[in-house]
């Protein structure tokens, strides 16, 4: 039973993390007042990262969508 409210307790802590990271990014004004030259190094660190928690995880997509974004737009920032 011990197991299981310490198994239940990390993910609901993963939760929280994951909804506090996408309110956070979800405005958008964090990742969008990044320089380029910033974006491309949060993008390089997550490539090269290993074992991402779930919100580390849910971070990196977010940096790769705004790359992605200013892609679209015209701005090749991030390779």
């Amino acid at each position: 039973m011990k197991r299981f409210l310490l198994m239940l307790n990390g993910k609901f802590k993963n939760f929280i993390l994951i909804c506090l990271s996408i309110s956070l990014l979800g405005c958008g004004n964090d990742i969008t007042r990044l320089s380029d030259d910033d974006l491309r190094q949060k993008i390089q660190d997550c490539d090269y990262a290993v074992n991402l928690s779930t919100a580390e995880h849910q971070v990196c997509e977010n940096y790769h969508r705004e790359c992605k974004r200013r892609l679209d737009e015209g701005r090749f920032v991030c390779t």
